[in-house]
């Protein structure tokens, strides 16, 4: 009996360095790596003879405590190794009356699947559902008293007559025409009087025919054209049958008369104020000193001002524009004053 103790004692440290020198699973025989790690963290290397031999450190200990080589899970989440799956050896049949029972089996109550033991009845085919006709009947009444509506509407209003106005409408309603942007609610002015009206015209873009100096306006000045020079009167001749001792009878002087002059262009007037005014232009002065003193006139009697540059037959000149107003009566009121004020030639804008 000792004989035998003394020999397990002996042989049993062999042992259990002659498994400690090998990995705790052989991987498979395809591994293409040279390194290898067990399932218990050790590295291993392969040898020259193909076998594997334990990684040490510096003291001579094994290198362990890393991540197996081969996980115990593969990529789908079951097991890579055979021995560890639960589902080793199990057809898909299998797997899928197993979740079956699992998720839906589980669920039912009694007699929820069992079919219903009456032959089936073939019923009627009865064909489409008639459609309701109350939408097409309330679209039909919205159409017919659409007119009915607007009419009342356009004469209930009163606050669009004070629109026509601002708009350059007249208030009184008219009747709907397609080019009608009121739809009836302000009766339209003629194309004459809208045409005669489009006098406006964007700063910088005054025409290249007005090539004439501009006169300086100061406060109270107007322009006034030269008048043409007369042409020379032509001396009349006697005639050649008359003898040498008569007179010749001295004929009339010829008289022309002057050119009449020129009216100057008239400016639109108060009724005439566009649907889009907000400023009355004071006027365009060519000396910087007439538009100060403009200025200073226009900022004294406490309107807002508003003052552009502008270029006519190259030489720059001084635009004042007073405003903005928030409606036409107070344009209207605007230019009165300033005309009153000795502006004569102000224009709404």
């Amino acid at each position: 009996m000792r004989v035998v103790l003394w020999l397990m004692l002996v042989l049993l440290p062999g042992l259990v360095l002659a498994q400690g020198l090998r990995p705790a699973e052989d991987p498979p025989d395809d591994f293409p790596s040279r390194q290898y790690i067990d399932s218990r963290g050790c590295v291993f290397l392969r040898d020259d003879a193909g076998g594997w031999t334990p990684r040490l450190a510096r003291d001579g200990t094994r290198v362990c405590g890393y991540p197996p080589t081969l996980s115990a899970r593969g990529a789908d989440g079951g097991s890579s190794l055979p021995a560890l799956d639960p589902n080793a050896g199990r057809s898909r049949a299998d797997l899928l009356e197993e979740a079956l029972l699992q998720q839906v089996i589980t669920n039912l109550r009694p007699g929820e699947l069992a079919s219903d033991p009456r032959p089936m009845e073939r019923l009627p085919d009865l064909g489409p559902e008639p459609h309701s006709p109350v939408p097409a009947d309330t679209l039909r009444a919205a159409l017919a008293a659409a007119p009915a509506l607007r009419q009342d509407m356009g004469g209930a209003l009163q606050p669009n007559r004070r629109l026509c106005e601002l708009l350059g409408y007249d208030d009184r309603p008219g009747a709907a025409g397609l080019d009608d942007p009121t739809q009836g609610y302000c009766a339209t002015l003629p194309k004459s009087e809208l045409s005669r009206l489009s006098f406006a015209r964007p700063v910088g873009s005054m025409s290249k025919a007005a090539e004439s100096t501009l006169p300086d306006l100061s406060a109270g000045e107007t322009a006034t054209a030269p008048l043409p020079a007369p042409p020379p009167t032509a001396a009349v001749r006697p005639p050649r049958s008359a003898t040498v001792g008569q007179t010749p009878e001295k004929p009339a002087p010829t008289t022309v008369s002057a050119a009449p002059r020129a009216k100057p262009a008239t400016q639109p007037s108060a009724g005439m104020i566009p649907a889009g005014a907000r400023y009355v232009q004071i006027g365009t002065f060519a000396d910087p000193r007439n538009a100060e003193r403009a200025a200073g006139r226009i900022a004294g009697m406490g309107y807002p001002l508003l003052r552009g540059k502008d270029r006519v037959g190259g030489r720059e000149v001084q635009f004042l524009m007073a405003g903005p107003f928030a409606d036409r009566e107070g344009i209207v009121r605007a230019l009165d004053a300033i005309r009153k004020a000795g502006y004569h030639d102000a224009f709404p804008r």
